[in-house]
């Protein structure tokens, strides 16, 4: 797959029909409470293990290359984009994210995957 600066960057899915691309959340957080935070952590692990995410990144060590990320970046993994967009929905999620409220900072996206599980 080219992309727009001529370059392959990425390969696209083989075409197989049980080819489904996996789904991502991707958090940029600013910890505004440490204390309170902790304990949404417990609440939002549990959340995200009941919906089958792994969280494959939780960093605040990175370096930033361009732009103003917040200083933690964490990556949970799903089996599909829509598993990821129904565990962001889940009860157990919506519960823990209005522990948010004063804890942390954060923008969250919901993004589709170039690997796919078989």
């Amino acid at each position: 797959m080219d992309n727009d600066y001529g370059h392959s960057f990425a390969r696209p899915c083989p075409p197989a029909a049980d080819c489904v691309p996996k789904g991502y959340w991707i958090i940029s957080v600013r910890v505004l409470d440490k204390m309170r935070y902790d304990q949404y952590l417990d609440v939002a692990i549990d959340a995200i293990d009941r919906a089958g995410g792994d969280m494959i990144i939780r960093s605040d060590t990175g370096t930033i290359g361009a732009g103003s990320p917040k200083p933690r970046i964490v990556v949970v993994e799903f089996a599909s984009l829509a598993a990821a967009t129904d565990a962001f929905k889940s009860l157990a999620q919506q519960a823990a994210m209005l522990m948010y409220d004063q804890v942390a900072d954060y923008d969250l996206l919901v993004v589709e995957g170039l690997g796919c599980r078989q």
